[in-house]
């Protein structure tokens, strides 16, 4: 349990520094991605203009057709025809524009309309979509539509004067007053010659900006939003082209920022976590003997032969008559025999002692020495002798020779040299017991 609680808090504090580095890096690009969405709305809103364009080309082209006073559905197009007469066949454009616009816009595409001053006071509408709303109002009322929105909107009423102010005129957000829909217009003088002949009219939901720019986050993993009101802390301004007083403000949204950069941080540490055991599984697998799970030899000897011992001991380990018991056994029971030896000597050192299988039958342990205590040695190294001679695990008894050498401020070869001799002495004076040099 403690183990487990350990291993919890490790991965929790990593995470918690992940997470605060993924947090000030991720704030940072989003700051710095504030310009690219800046431009993507003016770039985005350009592109509405050139299609709005349009239609002075196919007003200038457009057939008059005779038509009766009255509502009516032309391809699409709802028309609204104050008096019997000739009008402009401009169906076929507007519903060209609209639909360019409904696949570039989407869903915050509302309606387009033209208001045509052909006939002076007499204005016929145009709307796609017409709404019942619409139809209500324009046969209710019998005021000149063209003119009224000029003055109210403060459009201008020459060509001189569009170039100097802008062709284009956008308004603040409005709500609706038969539905409440919150909505912008963006106006279209259409001049024929220098003379203002007709109103384009587009209406689009005002969440159109906050629309491009969930786009933009999508396509730059960005968590950028858009407000109306300076109300917010790290507001970057955009003006927006043909407004007055008409301002965007954008921000970076915290409760996303926190939790993509949360998730993110996880991730990461189990990804870190899983390649920290993936590195260690791979070090186990090269770096370690198959057949016993102790450390090869050839792995490590190589870093341990220009090592200096401080307060380590060494213990070479040894089983006692190995080929007789091959002899009479078998390879495969000999086998058995160094697994059931190098399990017992893995299970009764600590986690920062090493066991190396040295040789085919002996193996190395190095133990880490705190303070210098010969009895301590000797007793650990009879204690291993004794858990091996007492196995029960093989239906035969077999015994170890072991060898001790201390190295304080020694090189370990050195320490080794000692750890064999003294190996040597034990199996000499009758094997089964511990020797110190």
């Amino acid at each position: 349990m403690r183990m487990l609680i350990k291993k919890a808090s490790s991965f929790l504090l990593v995470n918690f520094i992940i997470f605060v580095v993924i947090y000030c890096v991720y704030y940072s690009y989003n700051k710095i991605k504030y310009d690219e969405l800046d431009e993507y709305i003016k770039v985005n809103l350009y592109k509405v203009f050139d299609n709005l364009e349009a239609i002075s080309s196919f007003y200038a082209n457009a057939p008059f057709i005779s038509v009766e006073r009255g509502l009516h559905n032309i391809e699409k197009v709802g028309i609204y025809v104050p008096q019997d007469g000739e009008i402009k066949s401009l169906s076929t454009g507007i519903d060209v524009i609209s639909e360019k616009l409904k696949n570039f816009i989407g869903d915050d595409f509302w309606s387009l309309g033209v208001i045509d001053n052909n006939n002076k006071n007499k204005n016929t509408i145009y709307f796609s979509p017409m709404r019942v709303p619409h139809i209500q109002i324009f046969l209710k009322s019998d005021y000149d539509f063209f003119n009224h929105i000029l003055v109210s909107e403060n459009l201008p009423s020459t060509y001189e004067l569009s170039l100097k102010n802008g062709l284009f005129k956008q308004t603040e957000p409005y709500n609706e007053s038969f539905n409440e829909q919150s909505i912008r217009s963006i106006y279209y003088p259409i001049y024929i010659k220098r003379d203002l002949k007709a109103l384009l009219l587009l209406d689009i939901k005002s969440s159109i900006y906050q629309t491009w720019a969930e786009k933009f986050n999508q396509n730059q993993f960005t968590v950028l939003k858009i407000n109306e009101n300076n109300n917010r802390e790290d507001l970057r301004k955009i003006s927006l082209p043909y407004t007055i007083n008409c301002e965007l403000f954008l921000y970076i949204d915290k409760v996303l920022l926190f939790k993509y950069s949360l998730i993110f941080s996880f991730l990461v540490t189990l990804a870190l976590n899983y390649a920290g055991k993936s590195i260690n599984y791979l070090v186990d697998f090269y770096g370690k003997d198959t057949m016993t799970e102790c450390i090869r030899r050839d792995i490590i000897e190589p870093k341990l032969r220009n090592k200096i011992l401080h307060n380590q001991a060494i213990m070479m380990v040894d089983i006692d008559f190995f080929k007789k018991i091959n002899d009479e056994y078998g390879h495969g029971f000999g086998d058995e025999v160094i697994k059931i030896t190098a399990s017992i000597l893995k299970k009764s050192i600590r986690k920062s002692d090493t066991c190396i299988r040295w040789g085919g039958e002996e193996f190395m342990i190095i133990l880490n020495v705190k303070n210098i205590d010969l009895d301590f040695l000797i007793n650990k190294a009879e204690q291993l002798r004794l858990k091996i001679e007492e196995q029960t695990l093989l239906h035969i008894n077999f015994t170890v020779s072991i060898g001790v050498a201390l190295g304080k401020q020694q090189d370990f070869t050195e320490v080794l040299k000692n750890a064999d001799m003294a190996l040597y002495n034990a199996k000499n004076n009758g094997r089964n017991q511990v020797a110190y040099l």
